[in-house]
């Protein structure tokens, strides 16, 4: 399965812009938009660097025309820095990526800066052909602009002074330079939410290369709120279920090329399972588990996690990103008490993401995970080989 950047982020621009695929590219532009906030959190906001990302066709030779004539400049719109292309000089793409680099920690970086920098120099050698250094008509002090190419793309990394005051939209809509022009600022929680679901998405994306996973979307995130009753009764929420999308997408992105289940011959939702079930396979609904073998399974994954990514050049990042994808979006939906109600693809032993044998469960079919708290639901979907 192919993602678009919207298809994945789970939205709709409402116009008739191509959106690119959800690819190689997106690593890069993943890693710079986590290391984006953690620079906001790390760092010294007065001198704090800010990176912009940019992916686009490239019809042409990397020189200032083309970079202008694909849209990668003058501007990253509609808010990033207009600048307009003096030059464009031929660097190495390791001599590109070190000046991104070195741009990025003008300040003594943290460890976890350090090391997901190096990991954004990775994710660029794993797509670049090409790379160039962009000079620019007057440019901020201390800007760097790199470009590179990457079979038919273009990819724009710009590092600038601080970050601007948001503009209240959904952090989605303006991905790698990808822009939904329909898409309304946000109130403060529901920015804050968009804001939370991408970070976990990246730090999916992100995880792929210390733990060797094959697809750029292994892990595709939800984060929405729900007007459900506030005693979260198991009606009401099989119910809610029904009615939305995550309940119908599994057969239309995940089944495709498997048999398909009981409920997905017609397009039918699947139902959240049944309780008593013997185990989870192909065709059936999530079935419940209890908090605290939830937390358990959350425990264990993360600690094979781990394992598997130990002696990585990026593996001690895992802990971070998994704090990312999981352990922030948790705390959201269930509150400083926790409450939450679980539904997985999930065998006898509630393994949901690990095989029998405690590995990683990297070829199996995809695996959801439904976590209802008291005003938001976490929907993710892990399927290594078919996600992208």
């Amino acid at each position: 399965m192919n993602f678009t950047i919207c298809r994945f982020l789970g939205h709709d621009c409402h116009d008739n812009a191509v959106s690119p695929d959800w690819r190689g590219e997106m690593q890069v532009a993943a890693h710079a938009h986590l290391l984006n906030r953690w620079l906001d959190e790390d760092g010294d906001l007065a001198h704090s660097r800010r990176l912009m990302v940019d992916v686009r066709d490239l019809d042409g030779p990397l020189d200032a025309g083309s970079l202008v004539k694909c849209g990668l400049f003058p501007a990253l719109a509609p808010d990033g820095p207009t600048r307009e292309p003096v030059s464009c000089e031929p660097a190495g793409v390791h001599d590109a990526i070190l000046a991104v680099r070195q741009a990025v920690l003008a300040q003594p970086p943290t460890r976890r800066l350090d090391v997901l920098s190096a990991a954004l120099g990775w994710a660029i050698l794993d797509v670049a052909d090409e790379a160039a250094l962009v000079t620019v008509a007057d440019p901020a002090r201390d800007e760097t602009h790199a470009v590179f190419s990457s079979g038919s793309s273009a990819i724009r990394v710009s590092v600038t002074g601080p970050a601007s005051p948001g503009n209240g939209r959904d952090p989605a809509c303006s991905f790698a330079g990808h822009w939904c022009e329909a898409h309304a600022p946000l109130p403060d929680g529901d920015l804050a939410r968009a804001e939370a679901r991408l970070r976990a998405v990246c730090a999916g994306t992100i995880l792929r290369a210390p733990l060797d996973l094959a697809g750029y979307a292994a892990f595709r995130v939800d984060l929405a709120a729900h007007t459900l009753p506030s005693g979260l009764d198991v009606t009401s929420i099989r119910r809610w279920w029904r009615s939305t999308a995550w309940s119908r997408r599994y057969g239309e992105e995940y089944l495709e090329d498997e048999f398909p289940g009981p409920g997905d011959r017609d397009g039918g939702p699947l139902e959240l399972g049944d309780p008593t079930a013997e185990g989870w396979v192909l065709g059936m609904g999530p079935r419940p588990l209890t908090t605290t073998a939830f937390l358990a399974e959350v425990e264990a994954f993360g600690a094979t996690c781990r394992q598997e990514a130990a002696g990585h050049a990026a593996g001690e990042l895992v802990p971070y990103l998994l704090h990312e994808l999981l352990d922030e979006p948790l705390w959201r939906a269930g509150g400083p008490q926790g409450r939450l109600l679980v539904w997985a693809d999930a065998d006898a032993g509630g393994r949901f993401w690990r095989t029998p044998g405690g590995d990683l469960d990297r070829y199996g079919e995809a695996r959801r995970l439904l976590v209802v708290g008291p005003a938001e639901a976490l929907y993710v979907v892990f399927k290594d080989e078919k996600n992208c």
